[in-house]
């Protein structure tokens, strides 16, 4: 995936979804931080995370924008 990011790419975990976004990990990151997408859970110092149920519930609500 050239120009995006993939949320649970890195995960060893077979049962994780992987929700690609059509934007960079910076801006994924602004938008976290003016509540414009659902905010991370902190797993561990190196492991950050999002409910699968809230990012599809974003993605739904773009695509209905």
């Amino acid at each position: 995936m050239a120009s995006g990011i993939a949320i649970g790419a890195q995960s060893k975990n077979p049962d994780s979804a992987v929700a690609p976004l059509p934007f960079s990990a910076p801006t994924l990151w602004r938008m976290v931080k003016a509540g414009k997408f659902p905010a991370p859970c902190k797993l561990s110092a190196r492991v950050t995370a999002w409910k699968v149920s809230q990012v599809r519930e974003w993605m739904t609500a773009q695509a209905a924008a």
